[in-house]
């Protein structure tokens, strides 16, 4: 007999998820960093993604304000930064600075991409929905390029790099193997 997980963790069962590197500006122009999980592709023509944001960050408002943001697929090796953008609030801190991270700028958009990640979408929002303490922000891709060392006709290539993902609070892993369904 299977033990039923509680309702209040329905999520988990969805992970682990690839993590990203949201960053947002401000008014001025700084560049804010929030790790997010919870993004997917909904459309390929023409390219749309959708980012669940809970409505109490920051990022949330910058976004809401500039009507645009970069996801940025970061490594294993930055775990200790995308841990670190997490737990901290950028109302309080400047994380631009206290990530130590290298900010470039973008090809369409005016938010910038973070140079140590491996992946970037430039994503302009076209709508939003809000489900219970969450908005969901439905961007246009106008922009995608990564690092081509790292991929093999299109996809990651996991012998060559780690991509971060998240299994749930301080918990990450990455993905070690790559399988195939048998041929019939």
């Amino acid at each position: 007999m299977q033990r039923r997980t509680p309702l209040k963790y329905f999520y988990m069962a969805l992970h682990p998820r690839v993590v990203v590197l949201v960053v947002a500006i401000d008014k001025e122009g700084k560049p804010n960093v929030m790790p997010a999980s919870w993004t997917s592709p909904v459309c390929e023509e023409p390219p749309h993604i959708v980012l669940a944001m809970w409505r109490e960050n920051y990022t949330w408002e910058l976004i809401k304000e500039s009507r645009e943001f970069t996801l940025n697929t970061p490594t294993a090796d930055l775990v200790d930064i995308v841990w670190k953008a997490g737990t901290t609030s950028g109302r309080e801190v400047d994380k631009s600075k206290l990530l130590n991270l290298t900010f470039s700028r973008s090809k369409s958009i005016k938010t910038p991409i973070i140079e140590e990640c491996i992946a970037h979408l430039e994503c302009k929002v076209v709508e939003e929905i809000d489900v219970g303490e969450s908005t969901l922000f439905i961007a246009e891709v106008v922009e995608a390029y990564g690092n081509e060392e790292y991929m093999v006709r299109g996809r990651w290539d996991l012998r060559k790099v780690e991509v971060l993902e998240h299994l749930g609070g301080r918990v990450f892993t990455v993905s070690t193997r790559v399988i195939y369904p048998r041929k019939k």
